[in-house]
């Protein structure tokens, strides 16, 4: 089974995301992105011209 990027972050009470486990993940117009474990975005921040914590709540989103 193939692991879900959002599976390697945790999302907090603030609406802020936290990478527990480093990963790269493919983003559909940002190509490959790094992140390390500690790493903390929130919805307005911006990594790499991504929007990362609004990117992940739409994954999450998408799975429900």
């Amino acid at each position: 089974m193939k692991k879900r990027i959002t599976d390697a972050f945790h999302r907090e009470a603030d609406g802020s995301w936290k990478c527990i486990e480093a990963i790269t993940a493919e983003h559909p117009t940002a190509g490959e992105l790094h992140f390390h474990a500690g790493a903390v975005f929130h919805p307005e921040d911006i990594y790499m011209g991504v929007k990362v914590a609004k990117w992940l709540d739409s994954l999450a989103d998408a799975r429900h």
